[in-house]
């Protein structure tokens, strides 16, 4: 659970953020993918006239198949926190708000803010574009689908027969030209 308690905050100004959370899986572009350890979050947050400030860290590992051959891969997450929350009468238009990039905005009335979406989102970031299970990675014959890495002279019959039928002579093919 990662809320702040605004009359805390605004009584002491600073509060500390120590959470370990046990999520199940992350989805992304519906897909899921399983955490591997638990979400650890380290923050510190700041009130000052009305504005809270967020920074911190945030680490954890997902899992996450390799791009090239589908294996699993153990995903390190070091995400850096630094959100900024502002109180909901000083959003301008939902124009301002679309384009205020790290800024949430806040009811000054409410008991608690969740940072929850914002640490997701900071996971999220982390995530490499391209993920590999090493740089090197062979990936899967495009034919049959065996693994290149696990059988690295692997000569896929398909394929042969494939090479041979693009070839402008595979018509002269056991066609007697003497």
């Amino acid at each position: 659970m990662l809320k702040i308690k605004l009359e805390t905050l605004r009584h002491e100004l600073k509060t500390k953020i120590s959470e370990s959370l046990k999520w199940k899986d992350l989805e992304l572009e519906g897909n899921f993918y399983p955490y591997s350890r638990p979400i650890q979050v380290e923050a510190e947050a700041e009130f000052s006239n009305g504005r809270i400030y967020v920074h911190g860290t945030v680490k954890t590992g997902i899992i996450h198949p390799c791009d090239r051959c589908l294996e699993p891969v153990d995903i390190s997450i070091n995400g850096k926190i630094e959100f900024f929350y502002l109180p909901k009468e000083s959003k301008r238009s939902e124009e301002d708000f679309s384009t205020d990039a790290g800024t949430s905005y806040y009811d000054p009335h409410d008991d608690f803010i969740d940072l929850e979406d914002n640490v997701l989102g900071t996971i999220v970031l982390e995530i490499p574009m391209k993920v590999l299970c090493k740089p090197d990675c062979k990936g899967l014959c495009p034919h049959c689908g065996t693994n290149l890495n696990e059988h690295p002279d692997h000569v896929c019959k398909d394929e042969a027969d494939q090479n041979e039928k693009k070839s402008p002579f595979y018509i002269l093919k056991g066609k007697d030209i003497s």
